[in-house]
């Protein structure tokens, strides 16, 4: 049986790519020839095989050029039509109509899977004209289309789905827990913070980097991560005088991210908006205490002060305390390192695709 993954890119821009080429990885385990749809084919996942329907829809993210959307929708209809295809499985917001409307084509089953759902914070976050498009009418055009089965991520977008009239069923994302638990040990310095994620103002690092200003020298925080505000933060942290943050940039070698969290306290993720959180989950599965904002995603799997702490968005005062509690408590860094390691065994991939594959068998039966 052969499944069509379709995506708007591909891994590592974002964690719905993330979930798509892991699907990809472990399908054939159930009998599924798994071939990923998308703007881009890249050479370093040569395991996977790939259609490349237009030009890059981002050039440079998160900016997508919008002539390339409008391809990517064209294309990627046009080629589920012409290729033998037995299951359409959309992810993300820019493949869900185009793959609806060529399963209605091809009178094939389609699985959408909603990783987000803004509806009218759409226009808050990004305003002008285009947040016509990607606001109310068009997530709730993506969301109602004539789907096999109808996917999300966490229970907050399940209810937001809910109350405009979309049933879907949570299925999360996941970690390769097998892999972690292979990491080699490193020792742990029990006063260092690490945060890995995007520099954007969507994650903001700048809420963590005032909460830690209270820390003396003896404490340090690590930032991995690119992004648009990496200036604007190094100045923040140039002007309130910390010379206990340092930041690393981005560090392509995967190992070495997961060695620098494992070596740290703590992993704080000072989000506004994280709909699932795989490096939070990550942090855990490697004994390293989580600290996050009250998101989407972390909210379905961080019970405070059992696995972790959850801090108020957007919050200094509540995070610094959090923090501070955490920090100065050895006993309560291991109960969480514990705790957490055991959560993270109920997100590995594995079990999150063997879900998928059932409710693929369940749908081609009918």
């Amino acid at each position: 049986m052969k499944i069509a993954l379709c995506t708007e890119t591909v891994w590592p821009v974002y964690g719905v790519e993330k979930r798509v080429v892991e699907m990809a990885r472990r399908l054939g385990k159930y009998g599924y020839e798994p071939v990923i749809y998308s703007s881009s084919a890249p050479e370093n996942l040569p395991d996977l095989e790939m259609v490349q329907v237009s030009s890059p829809t981002i050039i440079k993210p998160p900016k997508r050029s919008y002539s390339a959307c409008l391809g990517f929708w064209k294309n990627m209809f046009s080629k589920l039509r012409q290729n033998n295809i037995d299951l359409i499985d959309a992810n993300g917001h820019l493949s869900l109509v185009p793959c609806s409307l060529a399963g209605l084509a091809v009178k094939k089953p389609v699985v959408a899977t909603i990783h987000d759902l803004y509806l009218t914070e759409f226009n808050n976050m990004i305003g002008g004209f285009t947040s016509f498009f990607g606001g109310v009418p068009f997530e709730i055009i993506s969301a109602k289309m004539p789907y096999a089965k109808l996917l999300t991520l966490n229970t907050t977008i399940k209810a937001k789905m809910s109350k405009i009239g979309a049933r879907a069923e949570i299925v999360p994302s996941g970690i390769d827990v097998q892999e972690l638990k292979r990491m080699k040990n490193v020792k742990k310095d029990r006063k260092k913070v690490i945060y890995v994620g995007r520099l954007t103002g969507q994650k903001r690092v700048d809420v963590l980097i005032k909460a830690f200003a209270k820390f003396d020298d003896e404490y340090e925080l690590v930032i991995i991560g690119e992004g648009d505000q990496r200036n604007n933060l190094e100045n923040l942290s140039k002007s309130i005088g910390l010379k206990n943050v340092s930041f690393a940039g981005r560090i392509e070698n995967d190992e070495k991210v997961k060695e620098l969290i494992k070596s740290s306290c703590a992993l704080v993720m000072p989000s506004q908006r994280e709909c699932f959180g795989i490096v939070p989950l990550e942090a855990m599965a490697l004994g390293t205490c989580v600290i996050s904002t009250a998101t989407d995603g972390p909210k379905d799997y961080i019970i405070p002060g059992r696995n972790g702490f959850l801090t108020e968005i957007n919050n200094i005062a509540d995070l610094q305390q959090k923090m501070e509690t955490l920090l100065n408590d050895q006993n309560l860094q291991k109960k969480f390192e514990k705790e957490g390691r055991l959560t993270a065994n109920r997100y590995d991939w594995n079990l999150t695709v063997k879900r998928i594959a059932r409710i693929y068998d369940e749908i081609l039966k009918q």
